[in-house]
């Protein structure tokens, strides 16, 4: 059996750290002095976030396997060369001590490495037990309709992605579920997709994204679906997914800023972030967010080159633009360099040098208008993704 040594937190309050050094230092960000959440993961290890700016925590001898130390479980369900595993959040995590989790706030374990390679089948863990929906359905979730579609030939034995897909404004989640090229092209792949109905604004059924254009919390309204369709369905909760049209395009990129947590990418149409939202420092993604946006030249309603807009009575907003959006989530991933010509197709630049190993894009339709983008090409762009 390995020996890892434990580093008291009453030894780190004494010496003002937990650990004098930690694998983050290497990649220019500081050691985490004060938090022990987990908001990402990578192939470096674990990192936190304080002061605005992302640490690196210490991590057990899972995380040099790619997986997390266990916080809440002591059971064993696996044994190899390694230790012995548990199971928690539908993944598999590290049990130290002979079945003792590691506390949170009274233990930190010393990263180790090793060869050893972890068994195929821990890939996501998901127990699709007693979960019993497999098929088209409405939801009813905070008053409002949630269309939820399933691949073809879905059998509910293992997990799959999903896709949500907000509608535009004055549109609701019946007329979309129809209309959207980028929720077809889930499906075919085995995707489910869900179609939100938003509130009722001036103009008709429409998405919060700030300024504009209701009043309503679609951030938590978002949170509850998830909860919700991931205790019914075979969900992968690694990979949920946004997407959207006009100001459905708005609230997929609303998502990075608020959800980033629960939805591992974005590839909106048609629709900037607000730029009231990016000036007052509102847009704050707890972790690297991948996206890629698609806008037309010729937009007529979201103006390619930004600007006011007062079409919705009493609640004005100002779109970025098109080249000024992809400089922001650019800039908010730590991206570096210059974006990528023709990536992932004609017309189209990424970003590929970003935190996290993230990609910020933008697909341009020359001479396009008021539409949505290639639908395939989005969700091939994120599905590459998961939290």
């Amino acid at each position: 059996m390995r020996s890892y040594a434990l580093l008291s937190l009453v030894a780190s309050a004494l010496t003002g750290k937990v650990l004098a050094d930690c694998f983050s230092t290497k990649l220019g960000y500081p050691c985490c002095t004060s938090t022990t959440q987990v908001v990402y993961t990578d192939n470096d290890g674990n990192w936190g976030v304080e002061n605005n700016d992302w640490c690196g925590l210490n991590s057990c001898w899972a995380n040099a396997l790619g997986y997390p130390c266990c916080t809440s479980t002591t059971q064993v369900v696996f044994t190899d060369n390694d230790g012995n595993w548990g199971v928690e959040n539908n993944d598999w995590c590290g049990l130290t001590n002979n079945g003792q989790q590691v506390s949170k706030t009274t233990t930190t374990i010393k990263k180790t490495t090793t060869t050893t390679q972890k068994p195929q089948q821990t890939q996501n863990v998901v127990d699709c037990s007693g979960k019993t929906l497999k098929s088209n359905t409405n939801l009813t979730i905070n008053g409002r309709k949630v269309i939820v579609k399933f691949p073809n030939g879905y059998k509910g034995d293992k997990a799959v992605p999903l896709l949500i897909n907000y509608h535009p404004i004055m549109g609701s989640a019946s007329q979309w579920e129809g209309g959207s090229q980028t929720a077809k092209a889930a499906l075919n792949d085995g995707a489910i997709v869900a179609f939100m109905d938003g509130a009722q604004g001036p103009m008709g059924q429409a998405w919060n994204v700030g300024p504009c254009c209701t009043d309503a919390d679609d951030v938590t309204y978002t949170r509850n679906f998830i909860k919700e369709i991931t205790q019914k369905a075979c969900v992968d909760p690694k990979r949920i997914y946004a997407a959207g049209f006009s100001m459905g395009g708005g609230m997929s990129n609303y998502a990075g800023c608020y959800l980033s947590d629960v939805i591992a990418a974005a590839a909106p149409s048609a629709f900037d972030l607000a730029k009231e939202i990016v000036d007052s420092g509102k847009c704050k993604p707890s972790r690297p967010f991948p996206i890629l946006n698609f806008r037309g030249t010729s937009d007529n309603v979201v103006m390619y080159n930004g600007g006011l807009s007062q079409v919705v009575p009493g609640k004005p907003i100002t779109f970025m633009g098109a080249k000024n959006n992809l400089k922001e989530w650019a800039k908010m991933n730590g991206c570096t360099g210059s974006p990528k010509s023709n990536t992932p197709g004609n017309n189209c630049e990424m970003y590929e040098n970003c935190n996290g190993g993230v990609k910020v894009g933008l697909c341009t339709i020359n001479g396009g208008g008021h539409s949505e983008g290639d639908g395939k090409m989005g969700w091939d762009f994120l599905k590459q993704f998961t939290l």
